[in-house]
């Protein structure tokens, strides 16, 4: 009988070697290339695996001839479909992307941030968690500044950071080529002038946008708002918008993701958002920073529920007893998609970057325990959740809130400096056996013990080992198995003893920044991330 060592990659049939490959990145195709010509060949020669260039990776030395070689031996002359991301890729000038446009066009995918991006859109994808790791571990962005449009305290320097600006005669000239097929667009921070946006309107066929800091103004984005009508995401962070412009944004009724900044509480209320908000049925992906608006209760509450909670939720049962319709007595139907991800943060960073001394003002915003209820009862499904700087709620609140998202995959909470909070008690594996990322900013747990619990201290396991659940697998192997980030500002009661084990036994952890915790000798809150 052969042995089973004698196994090897080269040796699997054709087809199972291109299915694995199909979820390689570019660094990885390239890899493989040097391995063995038949892994050469079939990565030359396959052109869906070229189709998708991300050369965002390769931002800080990706030069003009490089975009060139590779765009002349990896994309033929038939090929259709063309997707390119440079987010980031300040060496790129912006002759060169006409250049590339003399040469391949139709594209169907263009992203021209002006940083790399800090989340990658495409989040339906089997192997977006390692593509997403991958950003955690050598994207600058996300040890330097966090996720775009939070506040930090920014370092000061002795010279402002030239960020990459592409001129819109190349940006206008890429898209009109393209105009009949672009589905994905994404020009972050780039500088973009009235003339731009009329292509940009051009695109009918576009599904997801991104406009997020390129000053235009709202004329421009409602032209091209109302001839967009099949966008599904958008992100407009870091625009001053109009409740004319929000009115639009109502009017895209496939819209899954939107991410806006609400900048002049005079234009924008919370009754404006929470309008806009009950229209979009679909809404699976909702963040708004930069928030001044006062109470943010009405924007949950009654921008994104679908049934009516003013207390703690102990039996979903009786909550939905108390909205039957009076016609027939029945049950009211959900008429609108569970959310999976809500970001929350208040009026911060809306000073350019670029500054050499940047001006840091800080808020906060009001949300109180009756919008942690509606959302227990509402989205319990939620994958991520961040609140910044959040005011009026309590450790209560909180906690009937964890116990009801078992999918929890991101729990980020900040208190509002001054404020008091109570410690957590449902904030452990038991609640939340998923959590990936943990960010606490003056937020204390009751017992950090239960987040490093061992195997001999539960009985939830079956004498011949196997876990009923996540809860039960949690327990057997201690702790969050899946954490990836940790974050902890001023919180007293985490011990070197608890990030000790929790690094030996969450072998998935890949980013920590702890200041100000326990007896951990960190104590510049500038401090930088440590890579696990």
């Amino acid at each position: 009988m052969e042995k089973v060592n004698n196994l090897k990659l080269d040796i699997l049939p054709t087809e199972v070697i291109l299915a694995i490959f199909k979820y390689l990145s570019v660094i990885d195709k390239c890899q493989l290339c040097q391995v063995c010509k038949r892994f050469r060949l079939l990565i030359y020669n396959n052109i869906e695996f070229w189709k998708y260039l991300d050369l965002s990776p390769f931002g800080e030395y990706l030069s003009n001839q490089d975009l060139f070689i590779i765009a002349k031996t990896r994309w033929k002359s038939d090929m259709e479909g063309h997707k390119l991301d440079l987010s980031g890729c300040k060496l790129i000038a912006s002759y060169a992307l006409e250049k590339l446009v003399e040469m391949h066009s139709n594209f169907q995918e263009i992203h021209l941030n002006a940083e790399p991006r800090y989340d990658n859109w495409r989040y339906e994808i089997e192997n977006d968690d390692w593509i997403k790791r991958q950003y955690f571990k050598k994207c600058s962005t996300f040890s330097k500044f966090g996720r775009p449009g939070l506040y930090q305290r920014w370092k000061i320097t002795k010279k402002s950071t030239q960020s990459w600006k592409i001129s819109n005669k190349s940006i206008q000239t890429i898209l009109k080529g393209s105009v009949k097929n672009l589905k994905y667009l994404s020009l972050g921070n780039q500088s973009l002038h009235p003339e731009t946006a009329i292509v940009i309107s051009n695109c009918s066929q576009l599904v997801q946008l991104d406009l997020s800091g390129t000053n235009l103004n709202n004329a421009s984005l409602q032209d091209i708002l109302s001839h967009v009508n099949q966008l599904e995401f958008l992100k407009l962070l870091d625009l001053e918008l109009s409740a004319m412009t929000l009115m639009m944004v109502s009017l895209l009724k496939n819209l899954r993701q939107l991410h806006i900044s609400v900048q002049n509480r005079s234009i924008i209320s919370a009754k404006t958002i929470a309008d806009m908000l009950k229209n979009l049925k679909k809404l699976v992906d909702f963040r708004m920073n930069q928030t001044m608006i006062g109470e943010v209760d009405r924007v949950v509450i009654e921008g994104l529920s679908w049934i009516f909670c003013d207390g703690p939720v102990e039996d979903l049962t009786s909550i939905l007893e108390k909205n039957k319709i009076k016609n027939g007595g029945k049950i009211v139907e959900q008429n609108r998609s569970p959310l999976h991800h809500l970001d929350l943060s208040p009026k911060l960073d809306i000073y350019p970057r670029g500054q050499q001394r940047s001006t840091q003002i800080e808020h906060y915003i009001t949300i109180s325990n009756s919008s942690l209820w509606s959302l227990a009862v509402n989205h319990p499904f939620l994958i991520s959740l961040r609140l910044v700087n959040a005011y009026a709620i309590s450790a209560e609140g909180i906690d009937g809130l964890l116990s009801s998202l078992q999918c929890l995959e991101i729990f980020e909470l900040r208190r509002w400096r001054g404020t008091e909070l109570d410690p957590l008690q449902k904030l452990t594996p038991t609640f939340c056996p998923k959590l990936k990322e943990i960010v606490l900013h003056g937020i204390e747990v009751a017992n950090f013990d239960e987040w490093t619990r061992d195997e001999n201290s539960t009985n939830n396991v079956t004498q011949t080992g196997e876990c009923r659940d996540d809860k039960d697998r949690v327990l057997r192997n201690g702790g969050f198995q899946d954490l990836e980030i940790l974050d902890l500002l001023e919180v007293s009661t985490f011990f070197k003893k608890h990030f000790d084990i929790i690094v030996k036994n969450c072998v998935k952890l890949c980013k920590v920044r702890l200041v100000r915790v326990g007896d951990l000798n960190f104590l510049d809150e500038e401090s930088e991330w440590m890579d696990i």
